[in-house]
């Protein structure tokens, strides 16, 4: 059948585009299929009706605008507008006018638009995007790669510009060896057809960079064209991981993270191969429930303690024995807190360093240092030091023992010079002044005064300290207490003067009356006569006096080591009870006067002197004993013919008498008594004229 329509109709027909016309009046003539399909309206119910009413949503629109503009100048144009009624849909619509109406052909750009948009995107993005991008053209069959395009991230981070490097072959812009090896990850990308990550060495421009990188392939109607990549310089990021490995695996000390609630999220290389375990061995599990923490079942109740509070914020750190794989060691165990930005607790780093050496050191530094501590007691040696650069001076404990003074006085040289008696001061201080000056040592027996006052005896050495280039820098030396010695030195002598004084005696008086006593002997076999076996009676009671005497004597240069109080007025009553009497006077004042001493030695000492009084004064002499007024201790005193000044310092000599039957012993057996307690005695005038005998006990 042959098609009778109008020409221009059957060429309307072959439009695909929406189209429709009106007339002068805006009345509908045409609407195709398209423009059906595209506004929804079909064209039986809008041919003949005026297009603002069919289409109510084009009145007031700019499109209504664009149609009546063109139909009043007849000047085609071309617009853009949404589509009426739609949600996001556009039209382009072209339109045209003559004497009989207006044309309106319409052609959707929703999708040209997208994919616009989509272009205007992934332009923003690869212009603005904070990783360095870059585009590689693809020629697959001649295996060519040539760098198209980079963003100017890429260019800041490499310093190579877009210009530089688009179309360059990759050997060309990164070398051989760098560039051989960026080419293979194209190649790789290529031949699976699926996207790549790897890291990568760069020299960009002339420094080394790390690189991570991901390249994927862009595929058009089947074929690779291009390679799009995204890479971001990770250098700092490989050397924090450097450093992290160097401070976290490189080490000889253990160290964790853990959750807080004692899970071990972590572990570095040197824990894990002191255990003898693999990572997933431990990891995720509870700390005190691993190898390292089955010593025993107190050492993990005490690392559960440690975490909580370490949880709760605090630092914990203590030493604990823990499981290795070739046995238990000793660690100096912490437990570190970490916060967020809140200062709550999100993790905890655990640490341990072995100290099982250091302990074992620290133990036997300490048994050495109890044993020089021991040696220095047994032997009451110290040692002291002066650094001459600092001037501080350190003593070992010995020598503050010695002083009595706490450990942690911390002594000078002038302190050290102080604590000298007054009389050896000088005498120190020139031995140290030389030695700091020309480097002479000394060695002195001095005295010391301790913090307590009391008085001891020192030996003190003191030797130069030199160091490396022969400067002396300091003295060193030793510090000994012979307070025992000196004493036991001059008890010896006090024992060699009693042994000289009893051999004078032996010799002398004692030879004298054994003379008498031979001679009367022979005399009384030749004579028989009654008169000299007198003589001979007479010689051996003298020499029994003199032996009792000397007895007597020996004991007062023993040391005195048991005293008690004693009421000397007691004393002086029992005395009088059992020493044959020969006074008639004796007057004593003394109260309760009490004083510390050796009953029995006091005793004698009290016979000696009241037996002294009668002898030298008679049956009829008035004997006074009371306390001294000026000083602690008593007297003795008479009013007998007294002690001229001449002779009373002689009296107390051994032998010394001034009576014919006297052994001369008795005052000295005083003095010897009195020195054993610590006291003095003297002789004086009483207040009668007679003799006064003192005995100072303070």
């Amino acid at each position: 059948m042959t098609d009778s329509r109008p020409e221009y109709e059957r060429l309307i027909d072959r439009i695909t585009d929406a189209y429709c016309a009106v007339d002068s009046d805006w009345l509908v003539t045409y609407w195709n299929e398209r423009m059906e399909t595209v506004t929804g309206i079909p064209a039986a119910d809008i041919e003949g009706d005026v297009l603002w009413g069919a289409i109510p949503e084009l009145a007031g629109s700019s499109l209504e605008s664009h149609c009546r503009a063109v139909m009043d100048t007849h000047e085609s144009r071309s617009v853009e507008t949404p589509l009426p009624g739609s949600s996001g849909a556009w039209l382009e619509v072209t339109l045209y006018a003559d004497e009989s109406g207006l044309s309106l052909i319409a052609r959707e750009l929703t999708e040209r638009n997208a994919r616009e948009a989509d272009v205007r995107l992934a332009e923003t993005v690869f212009e603005n995007t904070q990783d360095a991008l870059f585009l590689i053209d693809v020629d697959e069959a001649g295996d060519e790669f040539r760098l198209e395009r980079v963003n100017p991230i890429y260019e800041a981070h490499t310093g190579l510009t877009n210009d530089e490097l688009s179309g360059q072959r990759l050997r060309d812009v990164f070398g051989d060896e760098h560039g051989g090896a960026i080419l293979e990850n194209y190649r790789a990308c290529v031949a699976r057809r699926e996207p790549l990550e790897y890291e990568e060495v760069l020299a960009v421009p002339d420094e080394q960079s790390y690189w991570e990188t991901r390249i994927a392939p862009v595929v058009i109607d089947g074929r690779i064209e291009k390679i799009v990549g995204a890479t971001r310089n990770i250098t700092e990021r490989k050397e924090r991981e450097r450093q992290y490995d160097a401070i976290f695996n490189q080490t000889y000390q253990f160290t964790g993270l853990l959750d807080t609630d004692g899970t071990l999220l972590e572990a570095n290389d040197s824990a894990l191969e002191f255990g003898g375990f693999d990572r997933e061995d431990v990891v995720g599990n509870s700390l005190w429930k691993s190898g390292w923490w089955q010593t025993s079942v107190e050492a993990q109740e005490t690392l559960k303690a440690a975490i909580e509070s370490a949880a709760d914020g605090e630092f914990v750190r203590y030493d604990e024995a823990v499981q290795g794989a070739d046995g238990a060691v000793i660690i100096d165990f912490s437990l570190r807190p970490i916060t967020d930005e809140r200062g709550d607790v999100v993790l905890l780093v655990a640490e341990g360093r072995n100290i099982t050496a250091h302990k074992r050191r620290a133990q036997e530094l300490e048994q050495k240092r109890e044993f020089l501590r021991q040696i220095q007691r047994t032997a009451a040696i110290g040692g002291w030091e002066v650094d001459f650069r600092t001037g501080r001076m350190r003593w070992t404990e010995e020598v503050y023992r010695i002083h009595e003074l706490p450990m942690a006085y911390e002594p000078t040289v002038e302190d050290g010079i102080e604590f000298y008696h007054p009389q050896d001061r000088a005498t120190i201080t020139d031995a140290f002044e030389r030695l700091q000056t020309t480097g002479e040592g000394y060695d002195l027996e001095l005295r010391i005064v301790t913090s307590t006052d009391e008085v001891r005896w020192a030996r003190t050495l003191g030797t130069p300290w030199y160091d490396d280039d022969g400067d002396l820098i300091g003295a060193r030396g030793a510090f000994q207490d012979v307070t025992e010695r000196k004493e036991r030195e001059r008890t010896l002598e006090r024992t060699n003067d009693r042994l000289e004084e009893f051999t004078a005696v032996v010799s002398h008086d004692l030879r004298n009356p054994l003379t008498v006593a031979q001679a009367g002997l022979e005399l009384a076999r030749e004579s028989g006569s009654p008169e000299d076996f007198d003589r001979i009676e007479a010689a051996h009671g003298r020499m029994n006096a003199l032996i009792d005497d000397l007895l007597t004597l020996a004991h007062k240069g023993r040391q005195v080591e048991r005293t008690s109080p004693i009421e000397l007025a007691v004393l002086i009553e029992s005395v009088c009870e059992t020493l044959p009497g020969g006074w008639r006077h004796l007057e004593v004042t003394l109260e309760d006067y009490c004083l510390e001493a050796d009953a029995s030695r006091l005793r004698q000492l009290i016979e000696n002197l009241l037996t002294n009084a009668v002898t030298h004064g008679g049956e009829d002499v008035t004997i006074r004993v009371g306390p001294l007024e000026d000083e602690e201790g008593f007297y003795v005193a008479d009013d007998g013919p007294g002690i001229p000044p001449s002779m009373r310092e002689g009296i107390f000599e051994q032998g010394y008498s001034t009576v014919s039957d006297g052994t001369g012993f008795g005052l000295a057996i005083v003095r010897g008594i009195a020195e054993a307690h610590g006291w003095t005695v003297t002789a004086t005038e009483s207040a009668d004229g007679g003799a006064r005998f003192e005995v100072a006990t303070g």
